[in-house]
């Protein structure tokens, strides 16, 4: 274990990209939390529409990240993408700073934050290169481990921002977001090497991919896709579930949000390390065997004690589609590490877009516990898909066999 560690940080410019994607993290995080209240007291809209807001700046980056990825495997300078897309995420924020008027930001964030979204994925396909370039084969745990300094930083960035909303308001958590941008994009600038541009021959030219027309590709985006509605929508009904029908209060909200980012991060290494045991499927179907379990348990949940330790199911579920869900599908593509990256990255935005509406739809209409029956009926959707490629491959052989 020490000896696989020490090797990922050997590795040229490793230790950096842990650093970005800790700051990614933290940049997210610090405003995320505040920015409906930001919405409804200081520019005065509804939740809904604070809702649209935040739905069509999503949708305007998956579309023109996929755009970028495709080109980005193709010659395209992965780190001045990179670097370029951070300094957009910086600008885009600074629209809050400059901008009091909701349209106008509306306008001014679809664009940046589209400009903006290939900055994640791409930081992943960057690291992705620069362990193949190393010659290790321990894309997992470089994976595992880069996902649990983002989660670090999502750990850290709401106990930031709260401090920064009290002593300086909301000038402070957006003033602070646009500049950890704008750090990360001169540590990629200065730190990060780029890689070497291989020769322009026709064999190394990577085949483009059309997602619909690919089900080795498209069931593990989809299976991404549901896992994280589910998980999306746990989020958005746990904090009322407890204290509208368990009847517990603020405190015992933040007891479980706290024990499970914590338990995730020690989950992720662990998961990196096991990747060199057990394939990434068959991680996948034991992360989402015991997020099903997690679903049960709160739908059969009577006390706070059974919600406080159903946190461990929900660390080990969220900690394998976060670190070796994206590994699941960079492995699928190896030629394409930039779209792999994109397919990942949007398959959670997606969800979450979806896990947003169908979570307020399912609490409103079936109360919040009825809602995880559709989170149940999400994992269990998923592991009928993810049994889907094996078989698919398999009748693909037997067609190619049949027709030589």
């Amino acid at each position: 274990m020490l000896n696989r560690t020490r090797n990922l940080f050997l590795i040229s410019g490793y230790p950096v990209f842990l650093i970005c994607m800790m700051l990614q993290g933290m940049a997210i995080s610090i405003s995320s939390p505040f920015l409906a209240v930001y919405f409804t007291t200081k520019l005065g809209v509804s939740a809904a529409t604070f809702g649209v807001f935040t739905a069509i700046t999503i949708i305007s980056g998956v579309w023109l990240s996929m755009s970028i990825a495709k080109r980005s495997d193709s010659g395209l300078n992965r780190k001045k993408l990179m670097v370029t897309a951070m300094f957009f995420n910086a600008l885009a924020f600074s629209g809050y700073l400059i901008i009091h008027e909701f349209y106008g930001l509306l306008l001014f964030m679809t664009v940046f934050t589209a400009l903006g979204a290939p900055a994640m994925p791409q930081l992943f396909a960057s690291a992705r290169e620069a362990v193949n370039a190393s010659k290790s084969a321990d894309h997992a745990l470089a994976n595992s481990t880069l996902r649990s300094m983002f989660s670090l930083g999502f750990i850290v960035g709401p106990l930031v921002g709260s401090v920064l909303i009290h002593y300086f308001g909301f000038q402070g958590i957006f003033t602070s977001t646009t500049l950890i941008f704008i750090l990360n994009a001169m540590l990629a600038l200065f730190f990060i090497k780029a890689p070497a541009a291989p020769p322009k021959t026709v064999r190394q030219q990577p085949k483009p991919v059309r997602l619909h027309q690919n089900p080795r590709v498209l069931v593990p985006f989809l299976v991404l896709t549901l896992l994280y509605s589910g998980h999306w929508i746990n989020n958005l009904n746990i904090s009322l579930f407890i204290t509208d029908t368990l009847g517990g209060d603020m405190q015992n909200v933040a007891s479980v949000s706290s024990i499970c980012a914590l338990l995730e991060i020690p989950l992720m290494l662990v998961l990196g390390l096991l990747s060199a045991k057990y394939s990434a499927r068959l991680l996948m179907v034991w992360g989402i065997a015991l997020g099903a379990a997690y679903y049960i348990v709160v739908l059969f949940s009577t006390s706070l004690w059974q919600i406080l330790a159903g946190q461990v199911l929900l660390a080990f579920f969220v900690a394998v589609i976060s670190a070796i869900g994206i590994s699941y599908i960079q492995d699928l593509l190896p030629d394409l590490p930039g779209y792999a990256s994109t397919l990942y990255t949007n398959s959670t935005t997606i969800g979450r877009l979806l896990g947003s509406l169908a979570g307020g739809a399912a609490a409103q209409w079936f109360g919040y516990r009825n809602a995880y029956w559709v989170c149940l009926l999400l994992g269990l959707l998923s592991l009928a898909l993810l049994a889907l490629p094996q078989r698919l491959t398999a009748e693909e052989g037997t067609r190619s066999t049949s027709i030589t």
